[in-house]
């Protein structure tokens, strides 16, 4: 088998692919092997009518099932061959099959090729976290509403299991703190995807904001259905949203792809757990203020 690859266009690859004649005639013998053992041919037994006559009978077929056969498999080994990262389907043309001989054409969208200037030392400044006595009143406020008026810390400590207000305000201080301490990994999480991606260039595969968008689609669906809203109010709110999903969705991909390529760049398994590896691993490496 020979193969050619030729980058045709922005995420786009072109393979012209030959499958040799010996492939190609095992693949024949194979293929009425199979028929000759299924096809019912009058006069014979299963498995016992002539090569000749189930070329007769079945020649089509079997160059059908040849074909399909030898294309994904010629196709799938080349994709492992020359390592493309395919991202959709591909399109084939010009299939001949002349003197035994097989050629035809695919071309399959991958994913781009993406140069990060830099993900090393990126600057990053972690804000000191304080909870003040601010805070925690208006957290008391909140945990007041649709409570008896003119409730006490003490009495509301003690309805909620705490044996004095003390211990009360020391637990709401730690969840509060807990809280923030959250916030600002997001955020600084937030800030160092962003600088990653600002050191990126390349084009967004839409085939891939496409297939995200439909599933954040079909996620908000699921989740409006099980708040009992009406199907034909769900598919308007859907119809409503897509400019956002579409965007979210270019955002996710674009951040999945910038961060794959670090994770490939350094040696990071690509597996579920990716993508929080990554992250420290530019935690890690950050240049901290």
């Amino acid at each position: 088998m020979k193969a050619k690859k030729t980058k045709t266009k922005e995420n786009k690859v072109l393979l012209d692919i030959e499958v040799a004649q010996e492939q190609v005639k095992k693949k024949y013998d194979e293929v009425y092997e199979k028929i000759g053992q299924e096809a019912k041919i009058p006069g014979y037994r299963p498995g016992k009518a002539p090569r000749q006559i189930l070329e007769q009978q079945h020649g089509a077929l079997a160059r059908d099932e040849v074909l399909k056969s030898l294309i994904t498999e010629s196709y799938e080994q080349t994709v492992k061959d020359e390592a493309i990262d395919v991202i959709d389907l591909p399109q084939i043309s010009d299939v001949k099959l002349e003197g035994e001989v097989l050629t035809y054409k695919a071309e399959v969208e991958v994913k781009p090729e993406i140069a990060i200037k830099q993900y090393k030392g990126l600057k990053l400044k972690k804000q000191e976290i304080k909870v003040e006595s601010s805070d925690v009143e208006e957290y008391l406020k909140q945990l007041k509403k649709g409570r008896s008026e003119g409730l006490s810390e003490e009495k509301l400590a003690r309805g909620l299991g705490y044996k004095t207000k003390e211990e009360f305000i020391d637990c709401i201080q730690k969840q509060l703190f807990l809280k923030k301490e959250n916030e600002e990994r997001a955020r600084l999480e937030k800030e160092l995807i962003q600088q990653v991606l600002k050191q990126s260039s390349f084009v967004v595969p839409q085939t891939l904001v496409t297939r995200r968008a439909h599933e954040l689609e079909h996620e908000a669906e699921h989740q409006m259905t099980s708040y009992g809203l009406p199907p034909e109010r769900i598919q308007e709110r859907i119809k409503e949203f897509e400019p956002k999903f579409k965007a979210e969705a270019e955002e996710q991909v674009k951040v999945f792809l910038v961060l794959e390529a670090v994770a490939k760049l350094e040696k990071i398994p690509v597996d579920d757990h990716v993508l929080n590896r990554v992250v420290e691993f530019l935690f890690a490496e950050a240049e901290w203020e």
